[in-house]
């Protein structure tokens, strides 16, 4: 539900299924505010979210793992959180459903 200006960096790092992804991957390529970024090998989870960080120009970073289900309201309770100025960071309840 979050109504302000929205960019997402999506990082493939050589994933080893690209193939299968690929179509995932054109659906979004014309939308302005999705990014896709492909690393030519596999070099592991923060490294590619360095590369997600290098590539956005957002005041605020949200980092989320391709398994991770936002709830609809998150991305702003999350804003609204950081608007504080005594604020550096701030995150919300995990939930694990697979365990």
């Amino acid at each position: 539900d979050y109504a302000g200006k929205l960019q997402v960096h999506v990082v493939d790092d050589g994933s080893a299924n690209r193939d299968l992804v690929g179509p995932v991957h054109k659906i979004f390529a014309n939308d302005p505010r999705f990014r896709i970024i492909l690393l030519a090998k596999n070099v592991g989870k923060r490294k590619a979210q360095i590369a997600a960080i290098r590539s956005s120009s957002g005041d605020l970073v949200l980092n989320v793992d391709s398994d991770t289900i936002l709830a609809a309201d998150v991305v702003t309770k999350l804003v609204l959180k950081m608007q504080d100025a005594d604020v550096g960071a701030a995150m919300g309840q995990l939930i694990a459903s697979n365990r």
